[in-house]
């Protein structure tokens, strides 16, 4: 069956210190994902986004081009010329860095996710102490 061609910015974030965090919360890891899992997915869809998959401390995220024509079109000259790139298709990228900002803002603010940093466990077995921390990519 012959696919199509999506042209949209998709990112990727992943928890720190997963495997430490699942050993020490045990039957409480669900809970600290869903946390965690609540602010991504609020943060990428309030701006534009869509979560489109989680797999244990991982979620990969996507944004759609308003334009994908003007995409596809650089694509197959093999040249991206961002002056060229329309006003549309900007703020998407743009909303997709934005989104990682804002839930990185959201874990160092939030008072139930802030509680996860003074878990004494999580802090003797993190060398230089625990916090809730994440990584983030986009292509």
């Amino acid at each position: 069956m012959p696919g199509a061609k999506t042209y949209a910015i998709f990112g990727f974030c992943i928890l720190n210190h997963f495997i430490d965090s699942t050993e020490v919360l045990q039957t409480d890891i669900m809970t600290y994902v869903n946390s965690v899992a609540e602010i991504t997915h609020s943060m990428v869809d309030r701006y534009g986004g869509a979560a489109n998959k989680n797999i244990g401390d991982a979620f990969l995220l996507v944004w759609k081009f308003d334009d994908p024509k003007q995409i596809a079109a650089m694509d197959a000259k093999g040249k991206f010329e961002t002056s060229k790139v329309s006003l549309k298709n900007q703020v998407i990228a743009d909303m997709s860095v934005f989104s990682f900002l804002k839930i990185i803002a959201k874990i160092n603010k939030y008072r139930h996710i802030l509680e996860y940093n003074k878990n004494v466990e999580m802090n003797r077995r993190i060398k230089g102490g625990f916090k809730v921390k994440m990584g983030f990519g986009l292509h």
